[in-house]
């Protein structure tokens, strides 16, 4: 049996951002039950002071899944911007992702699986096969992001546990 990239981004990028949207989620249901406000207390929130926010964890999953699928494709990533400041805010912005999985040409992303694509690192760039991309790329790079949003809401006293985070995985 020959698994294609496509059956691994595709199912894999949406099962991480619905994990996203039940962590999310799960944050606004804790605020509201604690009297606390949601806005306040998670975008901004970091597990340490030289760690980049809440926020940005969202924006950056996000956007891996954006340009991974646009380089997959063959198509131009037209950039998103990153102005999110609500929890709303940032469930839009992964239900933004998760349609444009939903719109994913697979047979697209097949065909370009041993291709060369150019893969931007920082201030660098390398060329390696779109397969090669994901594989030791795009899918760390999302779950790094993945996980320290739930870090950080852990952190926030948010009640979740390794259900929540692995639930959405194995879901059929």
């Amino acid at each position: 049996m020959t698994l294609t990239l496509s059956e691994v981004v595709i199912p894999t990028f949406t099962k991480g951002l619905n994990t996203l949207t039940h962590i999310l989620t799960t944050a606004q249901e804790h605020a509201k039950a604690n009297n606390l406000d949601a806005d306040a207390e998670y975008p901004g929130a970091r597990l340490i002071d030289d760690m980049l926010p809440l926020a940005f964890q969202v924006q950056n999953a996000t956007k891996t899944v954006h340009l991974t699928l646009a380089r997959l494709q063959g198509k131009e990533a037209q950039p998103w911007d990153n102005d999110e400041k609500t929890v709303a805010d940032l469930l839009a912005r992964v239900e933004r992702a998760r349609e444009l999985l939903k719109s994913a040409d697979a047979a697209a992303v097949d065909a370009r699986a041993e291709e060369t694509v150019t893969l931007p690192l920082g201030q660098q760039s390398i060329q390696i096969t779109a397969k090669a991309s994901v594989l030791n790329q795009g899918i760390p790079n999302f779950f790094f992001h993945l996980q320290t949003a739930y870090a950080i809401l852990r952190s926030k006293g948010v009640p979740l546990g390794k259900r929540d985070y692995i639930g959405s995985f194995l879901a059929q």
